[in-house]
């Protein structure tokens, strides 16, 4: 009987056993990327779901990123109109991590954090990066346009925001800067308010005139038609006598007394 031929076997099947053990599974969320590195160098970027990988001496780190849409809402900007009217605008930047090994990469204050770190942006430091440039940008839209021109066409004045971020925002894909609220001091909303009541007003005293107007017409044509058709008064005397409701008197002709 050959023992060493055996006693081969036996450690064979251990090593084997030890292996797979020492196999790591590594997860990746849905709506994640996986970042693998080793000893801090890149080696891969994951799918999501479950890997399996060897990692004896457990030099493998996993980042999972979101690639979901977010959203990042800074504080309220100062703005001044063309005008010089001063007012506050809250906006929201909708972005997607497109490149996920960038954007973890130009964050150097998010390290990584050991094996299966669950790595999602931290908004503060987004915020620190994003807010000087937006604000600027946003002030600069708005500073081009008079106030009243800004509210009639809001939507329109942030769309070449977008474009301004990325060098920001390595990485990421800015999809959208929405305009979420506008807020106008008190002694501001005072006088657009008397403004447009002064035009509702205005409007309405024109309306009157153009129906009076309407009804001048209307009885000097009919007094025109009774001049030169004495009938037609006699016609619309019946048709008041008709429609008369209780009794009453009508008295017809001339008084020749």
């Amino acid at each position: 009987m050959d023992w060493g031929f055996f006693a081969f076997l036996f450690v064979a099947s251990i090593s084997l056993v030890v292996l797979v053990n020492l196999r790591k599974k590594l997860f990746v969320p849905f709506g994640q990327a996986g970042l693998l590195y080793r000893e801090g160098k890149f080696v891969e970027q994951l799918e999501p779901g479950l890997h399996r990988y060897t990692d004896p001496l457990g030099k493998l780190e996993l980042v999972n990123i979101s690639t979901l849409t977010s959203v990042l809402t800074p504080p309220h900007i100062e703005v001044i109109s063309a005008d010089q009217f001063s007012f506050r605008l809250n906006v929201s930047v909708l972005f997607t991590i497109t490149q996920p090994q960038v954007f973890h990469e130009n964050h150097p204050a998010d390290a990584l954090a050991g094996s299966n770190a669950q790595f999602f942006p931290d908004p503060q430091l987004r915020m620190n990066r994003v807010y000087p440039v937006l604000s600027n940008a946003v002030s600069a839209a708005i500073a081009a346009m008079p106030l009243e021109s800004f509210l009639a066409a809001n939507k329109d004045a942030l769309v070449e925001i977008p474009g301004q971020l990325a060098h920001v925002m390595p990485g990421i894909e800015v999809d959208d800067v929405i305009l979420t609220s506008i807020t106008l001091p008190p002694e501001l909303r005072k006088m657009l308010t008397e403004v447009e009541r002064a035009k509702r007003e205005g409007l309405a005293a024109l309306e009157r005139a153009k129906a009076e107007q309407a009804s001048l017409r209307a009885l000097a044509n009919a007094a025109r038609n009774m001049a030169d058709n004495p009938g037609l008064a006699k016609l619309r005397v019946l048709q008041t006598m008709e429609s008369a409701k209780g009794a009453k008197t009508f008295v017809l002709g001339k008084d020749e007394s």
